[in-house]
C-alpha cells in the first residue's frame, strides 16, 4: 500500500520528457503557422524557431511536468 502522507518525489527524467513534449508542441506549432512547408527549414529562419521553441520548452515542460504531477494516483 502507498502511505499517502508520503512526501512528493521529484523526477528529473520525467521532467525532459516533458520539456521534451513541451519542445515538440511549439516546433510543430510554428511549422503548422508555415503550412508544412519545406521553406521552414531555411537556415536564418529555421534558427530562430529552434531558438523560440527551446524557450518555450523551458515554460511550457514544467507546466506539463505539474499537471502530471497532479493527475497521478494518489
Amino acid at each position: 500500500m502507498n502511505n499517502k502522507n508520503s512526501k512528493p518525489k521529484f523526477s528529473g527524467l520525467n521532467m525532459l520528457i516533458s520539456i521534451l513534449i513541451g519542445w515538440a508542441i511549439f516546433f510543430f506549432g510554428a511549422w503548422a503557422c508555415m503550412k508544412f512547408s519545406s521553406e521552414f527549414f531555411a537556415m536564418p529562419r529555421f534558427i530562430a524557431v529552434i531558438i523560440v521553441s527551446i524557450a518555450g520548452a523551458v515554460v511550457i515542460g514544467p507546466a506539463i511536468y505539474g499537471f502530471l504531477y497532479l493527475g497521478r494516483k494518489k
